[in-house]
């Protein structure tokens, strides 16, 4: 892995903590916008953080949301930029978007599209003959 590949993880890696953080209480509804989600599902990610009263707390609820978007992420495969982009289509479809109050996603979209333009600028092997601004 290059440079370029370990700040990108490391982006995907912030992008979905904070996102499981941010929807924590609504992580079923974007799980549904994500993919079809079953009951049985939805159990198997809350279990393992049930407390001895077999409820998961308000302030524990952004781990399952996270096993479920780290799961969901690498079921998608290696284009960070469709992981990216498709979390941000489903936080749009939800009722009440968090996308609309934090723009934290819509910028790391733009940072990860202009990371792509950096790379190919900056490892064109054309790039001694010719100059480029950035």
């Amino acid at each position: 892995m290059d440079s370029q590949g370990l700040a990108v993880r490391l982006l995907q890696d912030f992008v979905l903590l904070t996102t499981a953080v941010e929807v924590a209480q609504h992580w079923r509804e974007l799980a549904d916008k994500l993919t079809k989600i079953s009951k049985q599902q939805i159990e198997a990610y809350e279990s393992p953080h049930r407390d001895k009263n077999g409820i998961v707390d308000n302030e524990a609820m952004w781990k399952p949301a996270y096993d479920f978007l780290l799961t969901w992420s690498q079921q998608m495969g290696d284009s960070y930029r469709d992981v990216i982009q498709e979390l941000h289509t489903a936080l749009d479809r939800m009722k009440n978007p968090i996308t609309k109050r934090w723009q934290h996603l819509t910028g790391t979209l733009i940072l990860v599209n202009s990371l792509e333009v950096l790379r190919a600028a900056a490892f064109n092997p054309l790039a001694d003959q010719e100059d480029f601004a950035i």
